[in-house]
């Protein structure tokens, strides 16, 4: 190498570092970013602010994208309660999990379905026939389901044969999008 190229490589070096970090900017940074604004318009869109002092701080994604599918856009939220289709939607829920948890559904009852300005909560009534274990399983898959569900009241008594009887009565919140809670 000459004297005049050897003055050029801290310039090269330069270009060549640029051009790495652009690269790693715009396939790995840039997609994140998108992602990150479309995560605050929607939570936005469920007024997903919990805290009102809080109200610049973005919610995590994770916690932005369980409230994303456990919503309906507000305009539905009454037709919905009232069809009793959300409901049923609940029993048939609980009634699929139990049966992969090996129980037997001895009754199913869906609930009422109440309203606020921001939610609907939905409840149903199970009564079920199994072991403990199953009982268990059931509980672990609702958990692990992405719904947000609550255990309002839970009974368990012996049964014939060694089985257990248990009651659930469970809710499901489904927050409402598209309209400020008041």
């Amino acid at each position: 190498m000459t004297g005049l190229d050897r003055r050029f490589l801290p310039a090269l070096a330069s270009v060549l570092i640029l051009a790495i970090v652009l690269l790693v900017h715009t396939l790995v940074f840039e997609p994140l970013a998108a992602r990150y604004h479309r995560q605050l318009a929607q939570s936005g869109e469920i007024a997903a602010s919990l805290d009102p002092s809080l109200a610049a701080s973005p919610i995590p994604m994770p916690v932005q994208d369980l409230l994303m599918d456990n919503s309906v856009e507000a305009s539905d939220a009454a037709r919905l309660a009232e069809s009793g289709e959300l409901a049923t939607d609940l029993v048939k829920r609980i009634a699929d999990a139990s049966d992969r948890a090996g129980l037997e559904v001895a009754e199913s009852t869906p609930g009422t379905v109440s309203q606020t300005a921001g939610t609907l909560e939905v409840r149903a009534h199970v009564r079920l026939r199994g072991d403990y274990a199953e009982v268990i399983t059931l509980l672990d898959t609702l958990a692990r389901d992405g719904s947000l569900y609550r255990l309002d009241r839970f009974n368990l008594a012996s049964g014939e044969h060694g089985r257990l009887e248990s009651e659930l009565w469970v809710a499901r919140l489904i927050v409402k999008r598209g309209g400020s809670p008041r």
